[in-house]
């Protein structure tokens, strides 16, 4: 029987507060009426938000110390410049056991929308300084930067009966409502102006990036990185920065590899400059440039084999210093002294080895070729020899190495052929030996230059007899 009277009680009271509010609305500006008594509110009552985004407002009770069996919420809205999506009550301050909903209505039709609740509880009610009612959810639909409440109650004051409305619980439908608290919003869906002078300049596994941010409606810069193409949006790609500064380091990158980088400037609300291209730079990592030369070859050696071939011997150095591998030998001879100044003047060898790496024995041979015709017997020639690394663009060279000399052995070869030998040693020479025989004054068949020739310089071209 209790129950069956509570019910009635809170049907009655429903049915009153739709009789009430069947006359049309005057809109208020906020705070509308006063403190004194109940009062509803909106939370939040003002913000600025996103265009096309959704976002909560709460509905709020303020009972002043008393208990309420009915709340009605009558707001009225601009349909032009929000879209409710939906009223819930799933964590409503009147219990959803008891609760009952007399009315629940989103009217759109006309330019003037209304939001139309109204809701209770059997006696006692709720007694709350803050309680939710509902939550509506709304949406904005155009840019708007209102100069009075945009989102209001449907109440006047000096106690009408004709507008939103809280019921006391006293059996005899007081209505105690005073005052309420309207809702001004501002919804921006533009977005500032992008970043300019953007640019990407390469480092060792890094790219600095550097911009001058818009000068109004800017909040911060969102930019992404992507490889072999650059970003189209601000979900495609990876985040390397989000802030207000006009320049950041991304590092931890990969040298050799080339980068796109896309920046979109945005406001608060996160909306973002769109671009085409004018906020978009590329760069490509690179190693520091290599300054360090390879070491000097300080121990190089040249020993005579005989009267055609020289062999040269040093220890390898490396790519920097004495580190790693060299890229490349430049060995230089001459038949006067080597000096730093007249290295590039000396005649380059043919055939200079691959460098090892550094600490290892090298060791070439040059002999009378084809291709190196100039070592002659009985000649002093003098050597020199650098180190080159892999540096790009331009390879380093070490400095000159230490400057070693060697004579040849006198040669049997006396025939020439043009200016050079023959390259073999054979009855031609012996002739020519023969012819000289006893000559004192020191011709070339005078091997020995003993200033005699002599059966002891027959004796030497017998020892090379065939040779060359």
């Amino acid at each position: 029987m209790i129950v069956k009277t509570k019910n009635k009680l809170i049907i009655s009271s429903l049915i009153l507060l739709l009789v009430l509010l069947s006359i049309p609305y005057q809109g208020q500006a906020s705070l509308v009426g006063d403190t004194s008594d109940a009062t509803l509110s909106l939370s939040p009552n003002v913000g600025t938000y996103k265009t096309g985004n959704n976002y909560a407002v709460d509905i709020l009770l303020n009972t002043h110390g008393q208990n309420v069996v009915a709340v009605a919420a009558y707001l009225s809205y601009n349909t032009s410049l929000f879209q409710v999506v939906s009223i819930d009550t799933s964590s409503s301050v009147f219990p959803s056991a008891t609760q009952s909903i007399a009315e629940s209505v989103i009217d759109a039709t006309t330019i003037n929308g209304k939001v139309k609740l109204t809701i209770g509880s059997p006696t006692p009610g709720v007694n709350t300084v803050s309680g939710k009612v509902a939550t509506l959810n709304i949406k904005g639909l155009t840019d708007t930067a209102p100069s009075l409440d945009n989102f209001t109650f449907d109440f006047i004051t000096a106690g009408s009966t004709l507008d939103s409305n809280v019921i006391k619980d006293n059996q005899i439908g007081t209505e105690i409502l005073t005052g309420v608290d309207n809702g001004k919003y501002t919804f921006d869906g533009t977005a500032p102006a992008n970043v300019s002078a953007f640019t990407a300049t390469a480092g060792n596994t890094q790219v600095s990036l550097a911009w001058t941010n818009p000068g109004s409606d800017f909040s911060g810069v969102t930019i992404l990185r992507k490889t072999g193409s650059y970003p189209t949006g601000v979900t495609d790609g990876i985040v390397v920065y989000e802030g207000s500064s006009t320049s950041y380091v991304n590092t931890g990158l990969t040298n050799g590899t080339a980068y796109y980088f896309r920046a979109f400037a945005h406001d608060v609300l996160l909306n973002y400059a769109t671009t085409t291209g004018g906020a978009q730079a590329t760069a490509t990592p690179v190693p520091p440039p290599d300054t360090t030369p390879p070491a000097a070859i300080t121990n190089l050696s040249a020993i005579a084999l005989n009267a055609r071939s020289i062999t040269l011997n040093w220890t390898a150095v490396g790519n920097d210093g004495n580190v790693g591998t060299a890229a490349s030998y430049d060995a230089r001879y001459s038949t006067s002294a080597i000096t730093v100044a007249n290295f590039a003047a000396a005649t380059q060898l043919a055939g200079e080895p691959a460098p090892k790496i550094n600490g290892s024995v090298e060791t070439m041979t040059v002999t009378w070729t084809e291709a190196n015709p100039l070592i002659l017997g009985d000649t002093t020639y003098y050597f020199a020899i650098k180190a080159i690394d892999n540096a790009t663009p331009t390879p380093n060279t070490g400095a000159i190495s230490n400057l070693p000399s060697a004579k040849t052995y006198r040669t049997a070869d006396l025939n020439l052929v043009g200016s050079y030998p023959d390259k073999i040693i054979n009855s031609v020479d012996f002739g020519i030996l023969m012819s000289f025989w006893g000559n004192t004054t020191k011709p070339p068949a005078d091997m020995n230059q003993d200033g005699f020739v002599n059966s002891p310089d027959f004796g030497i071209m017998m020892s090379q007899w065939g040779s060359y």
